[in-house]
């Protein structure tokens, strides 16, 4: 599975592609835990001593689209502490939740993931699998980190943002044109 910070570097690397103006850094903050709280999922087993399997494990309910909703709902409910309008609040809490299931149903290794719960407690992985995992185990925690890390920076991290460079840059050189062809006094370029 993608580490946590991996998966809270999602919304920074969509902000970067697709804001235009400032946002609120509480929105900033509110988006990247929403991806990454799904991995709370992983305390339940431990404290409450779920089984593997229960949907209430790891990449369990936590992880399902549904409860990416009900996120979303609840920061439309309380945007303004957030700054926003309650569209854009549920919108871009709900999609980073969503962000991190999708993202682990990618994986080739762990358990699948209960993407579709309450409709299903079946797990899914996608057909493509191109994300490299591993487990990282406590009497290895700092080389498994670094290994895991070093994977996601090449897997994962560098090509998110060079997509998002890319979808910026892109969208900035089509912006640019659209407004040099509604100047007045400025001859339009036909298409």
């Amino acid at each position: 599975m993608p580490m946590t910070t991996t998966h809270a570097l999602v919304p920074l690397a969509a902000t970067l592609a697709f804001v235009d103006r400032p946002i609120p850094w509480r929105l900033v903050l509110v988006a990247a835990f929403a991806a990454a709280a799904p991995d709370l999922d992983g305390l339940f087993k431990h404290f409450l001593h779920l089984p593997v399997t229960s949907i209430y494990a790891h990449r369990g309910a936590a992880h399902a689209l549904f409860t990416a909703l009900a996120a979303g709902f609840l920061a439309a409910v309380f945007h303004r502490p957030l700054g926003v309008r309650r569209l854009t609040a549920g919108v871009v809490v709900a999609a980073s939740m969503a962000s991190h299931g999708f993202l682990d149903m990618m994986t080739n290794s762990g358990l699948p993931v209960a993407y579709l719960w309450p409709l299903s407690s079946m797990r899914f992985f996608a057909d493509w699998r191109p994300i490299q995992s591993g487990p990282v185990r406590v009497a290895h925690l700092l080389p498994d980190t670094l290994i895991r890390l070093r994977l996601e920076m090449w897997q994962l991290i560098m090509p998110m943002f060079a997509i998002a460079l890319t979808i910026r840059a892109f969208r900035i050189l089509i912006g640019k044109r659209i407004s040099d062809n509604r100047r007045p006094g400025l001859p339009s370029t036909p298409d």
